[in-house]
């Protein structure tokens, strides 16, 4: 940086003594307030972007603390909305519930109507009874949805009736081996299986033909 002395000795080359002197004084001087004046405005402008820098900041935050509020708001109504669905499943569950029993029962009082017409129409069975009936099976009480006590050509015939809404080929094999047990609790006896409902599908059918059983349904009537 140039000094005083070293511009002073440069302009006497040009001034008398006492303006080279005064000359080179004001401008080191001036040249010294022009440094700081930009020092100064460089230093205004970073203070000015740090500030703005912190608004930005400052409303950055604000906006990151609303946001987790309405997260918080949102996760509490998720939960509330999980709640009521759960509550909701298990009403459902109650009606459907409900709905089978009452089902369940009306097909049974249809089944006990309908079956020994059918049976006494297709295949000439004089019939006794038709009801609810508990037997015993390998030592043990078994409720039977139907059971249809009659004869035919003047045998004793009993007719184990499986009332179900839609019948699985699971619980033709299920039931078949119950009436297997029957017949073995029960010698010297006649008893038939019966399948009554509104559907099964083709692989239950199958496993009702190859039981020998018979099958009532919206469908179809298959008694051997």
């Amino acid at each position: 940086m140039a000094t005083i002395s070293s511009i002073r000795t440069r302009l006497l080359e040009q001034f008398p003594e006492p303006q080279a002197t005064l000359m080179a004084t004001v401008f080191v001087e001036s040249h010294d307030e022009l440094i700081h004046r930009a020092e100064f405005n460089e230093l205004t402008a970073v203070v000015r972007d740090l500030a703005e820098a912190q608004q930005r900041t400052e409303a950055r935050v604000e906006e990151l603390a609303e946001a987790q509020k309405e997260l918080a708001e949102a996760q509490k109504e998720l939960a509330e909305a999980q709640k009521q669905t759960t509550w909701a499943v298990k009403d459902l569950a109650k009606q459907v519930g409900g709905l089978a029993g009452a089902l369940g029962g009306s097909l049974e009082d249809f089944a006990c109507d309908l079956v020994p017409e059918l049976l006494e129409h297709h295949q000439g069975m004089v019939i006794a009874s038709a009801g609810p009936e508990e037997l015993v099976v390998a030592g043990e009480p078994k409720e039977f949805d139907v059971v249809i006590r009659g004869t035919l050509a003047a045998r004793p015939v009993i007719v184990l009736c499986e009332v179900k809404a839609a019948v699985s080929a699971s619980e033709v094999r299920r039931f078949l081996k119950v009436v297997d047990a029957a017949r073995a609790s029960t010698p010297g006896a006649e008893i038939r299986a019966l399948f009554f409902g509104y559907r099964a599908d083709s692989q239950a059918r199958r496993a009702i033909a190859a039981g020998g059983a018979a099958m009532i349904f919206t469908r179809g009537i298959m008694i051997p």
